[in-house]
């Protein structure tokens, strides 16, 4: 018997391991803060659950693997998709506070939305102010987040 033979697709079961270990780092990083109760959340409350139904999903992921016949073909590494969605993983984590909400909300979806070939630049800076203003709406004017709308970086004394 073959170790990989209950396995039938080695992609479901590396992605399915990948979000695993994801998973595993957002849960043990999530520990670290308060979880308090649903009815008043943590800090590390939401973070845990992400990490939970992150795993779950890297679980089911590696059960559908394991049901699959597939036949791979050779495809080409997406390098602008990755690079792009992880230069704006960055951006948002080392400018957040400094250029604020609305500018780093847009920075980040607009460069995300041109990680996919079938996003024009223009379809993207609409993705991203509409984005944008969501997220206003949600986080400033519903839930009040600290971060602010516009940040030091962008406000002109």
């Amino acid at each position: 018997m073959h170790a990989s033979e209950g396995v039938k697709s080695r992609r479901d079961l590396l992605a399915g391991l990948i979000f695993i270990a994801l998973a595993a780092g957002f849960g043990w990083e999530a520990s670290n803060y308060d979880m308090g109760r649903a009815i008043r959340m943590g800090p590390g409350f939401i973070p845990m659950t992400l990490a939970i139904l992150l795993a779950l999903f890297g679980v089911l992921v590696i059960l559908a693997g394991m049901k699959k016949n597939e036949q791979v073909e050779k495809t080409p590494i997406p390098w602008k998709g990755i690079v792009l969605i992880l230069s704006a993983l960055a951006i948002f984590g080392e400018f957040g506070a400094a250029l604020g909400l609305v500018p780093v909300v847009f920075l980040g979806t607009a460069i995300v939305a041109l990680a996919s070939a079938r996003n024009s630049i223009l379809s993207s800076l609409t993705i991203a102010v509409s984005m944008s203003a969501l997220c206003w709406l949600v986080f400033k004017v519903g839930l009040g987040i600290t971060l602010p709308t516009f940040g030091p970086l962008l406000t002109f004394s």
